[in-house]
């Protein structure tokens, strides 16, 4: 598949090129390894729609975990 990116901020292309060029690859490189990367996890929408509501006693039990932590840093 071959993209065409039009309208790109040209700050964020200096960006991209100043990133690619210290991993020692062209742009076209650099840039088909991170769409890799980023194709390759699940979007937030994916994310959110895999996952069951959290349960009142899931919920509670993090709830008093982080309670814990709290209470835990306060005291040092």
């Amino acid at each position: 598949m071959d993209l065409n990116i039009k309208g790109l901020d040209p700050a964020v292309g200096e960006r991209l090129r100043e990133q690619a060029e210290a991993a020692g690859l062209s742009v076209q490189q650099y840039l088909r390894g991170e769409l890799t990367r980023i194709a390759s996890r699940r979007s937030p929408a994916e994310f959110a729609g895999a996952r069951e509501p959290m349960g009142r006693p899931e919920f509670e039990s993090i709830r008093q975990q982080l309670r814990n932590i709290d209470a835990a840093e306060h005291r040092l």
